[in-house]
């Protein structure tokens, strides 16, 4: 359970970093593709160039630096974040996990990682932008 939860810790940090440091003029060229489409469809979370996911993915392997290969936590860890990205970039499963990383296609300024990542370090939507008499107004 713990290499588990690793997985995604490191996933997550390692996301979020690498997130950000695309959206710099220096990476933008790489996932400028990705962020095409506004209101993307799950069959959109994979759309990028082809260095992008193995890019973000490093994280992942964060574990294997202090604890042996766990194949089943790999297994239940790499399905938890496919899946659960393949969520995140469909509007119809905005209930069901939250529509953070739909806004972050709309503004893409802010929600660069997990709600959690991003109130840590002021990078949300909320510290981004208010919302005033129900109009988005930027900060």
């Amino acid at each position: 359970m713990l290499v588990f939860l690793l997985h995604i810790l490191g996933y997550d940090l390692w996301f979020y970093i690498s997130h950000i440091l695309l959206h710099t003029p220096l990476l933008w060229k790489y996932h400028q593709i990705h962020h095409e489409i506004i209101h993307p469809k799950f069959t959109d979370t994979y759309k990028g160039h082809w260095l992008e996911g193995p890019f973000q993915s490093i994280g992942f392997l964060a574990p294997y630096c202090f604890y042996r290969f766990d194949l089943w936590a790999f297994i239940y860890a790499f399905a938890f974040v496919n899946i659960r990205g393949l969520l995140r970039h469909d509007g119809r499963t905005a209930w069901l996990i939250g529509n953070h990383h739909l806004l972050h296609h709309q503004i893409a300024n802010c929600n660069f990682g997990e709600y959690w990542i991003d109130w840590a370090f002021n990078t949300s939507i909320k510290a981004k932008h208010r919302v005033k008499r129900g109009l988005l107004f930027i900060l």
